[in-house]
């Protein structure tokens, strides 16, 4: 895939998106999520996209913009946090149409690190001491956040040091 060049100020960024082959295994395994917490008629979709990043990132909403054109950062909070809010953000979201006694059992391998979906995404991106940036919109035509009928989420993980950054978005829909 071609490399995009990022509208930055200082010119000084190149995003190209990459597909390893640990990305694919991040997809099943979220494929295989999606049919696991399923519930009735209601079914979560997540999407994972994974940039290799040339040079410093001064935007986060250029960068999310780049990702998904369609996307309307300026009408979206953002805001730094840390892998216990991505993770507490998971729980409360994919919680919400669960039993509270099936919610933890089911939900144990997505939103303990270490365990299931995390070491996946650990190939992928470093996100033990990486940045997280959460992304959270009330547009329902936003090409990143979309919302789902019940919940939704949008991530942005940023490794400087091994110069990658992962969105990570998902939400529910019928």
């Amino acid at each position: 895939m071609q490399g995009v060049r990022l509208p930055d100020l200082s010119n000084t960024m190149n995003l190209r998106e990459i597909e390893p082959p640990a990305l694919h295994k991040l997809e099943g395994y979220l494929e295989a999520v999606s049919d696991f917490i399923r519930t009735g008629e209601l079914k979560w979709y997540f999407d994972v996209r994974l940039f290799e990043i040339e040079g410093a990132v001064s935007d986060v909403k250029q960068l999310i913009k780049v990702a998904y054109p369609d996307c309307k950062p300026d009408k979206a909070e953002i805001g730094e946090g840390t892998i216990r809010d991505l993770l507490d953000t998971l729980r409360y979201e994919l919680g919400r149409s669960l039993p509270e006694m099936e919610s933890l059992r089911i939900l144990t391998p997505v939103v303990e690190p270490h365990l299931g979906m995390w070491q996946y995404l650990g190939e992928c991106i470093g996100y033990e001491q990486e940045r997280f940036f959460e992304y959270i919109t009330k547009e329902s035509l936003d090409g990143f956040g979309t919302g789902g009928i019940i919940g939704n989420f949008a991530f942005v993980i940023l490794d400087e040091s091994q110069q990658r950054c992962m969105m990570f978005s998902g939400g529910d829909c019928d």
